[in-house]
């Protein structure tokens, strides 16, 4: 790392959950940090970086645009073939932003019903939605949205293939 720091800058220790300042410089590669709770430490400058205030990486929420927010893309199926849809966060969302589990399960669930509404509209017959294990959530959600669907049923996608993480719907 080529990060030149001066005395009096504040940086953070990369392996701990404390910060400091630059009170020395003993060489281009080892500099003195006087922690937060008083001790000056000689370290490397690969352990420390510049720390900055929070507002530096503000990050406008405006900017992010969800997977979901555009229409489902509905891949062309010959008459009998199933639509595959991955619920996986990393599958639905632009970006890696930090969510909390609420929004992360609202983002799927909104995901899963674009998918529904689209299946519908496509006449597709049958779609594997791939929810993963986890805890359960995420399916236990699913099956309480389906209800919405007059004309679906559901059941579990074949094992050998998607283990306990998936389930088939069926329109009829």
């Amino acid at each position: 790392m080529n990060t030149k720091f001066s005395l009096g800058d504040k940086v953070s220790f990369l392996n701990e959950k404390r910060n400091g300042i630059v009170t020395g410089i003993v060489s281009n590669s080892r500099m003195l940090v006087t922690s937060e709770d008083g001790f000056e430490i000689p370290v490397s400058i690969d352990e420390i970086v510049p720390l900055t205030e929070r507002a530096d990486y503000f990050v406008d929420s405006r900017k992010i645009k969800e997977k979901d927010e555009h229409e489902v893309n509905v891949p062309k199926l010959e008459h009998d073939e199933i639509w595959e849809v991955d619920l996986h966060l990393n599958d639905i969302l632009d970006t890696g932003r930090e969510m909390t589990d609420h929004e992360k399960l609202l983002a799927q669930l909104k995901y899963f019903n674009k998918c529904m509404h689209a299946a519908i509209a496509h006449r597709i017959k049958k779609i594997i939605f791939i929810h993963g294990i986890g805890k359960g959530t995420l399916k236990q959600e699913i099956l309480r949205e389906l209800r919405n669907y007059e004309k679906a049923r559901n059941y579990e996608a074949p094992f050998k293939k998607y283990g306990f993480g998936a389930m088939v719907v069926e329109f009829y």
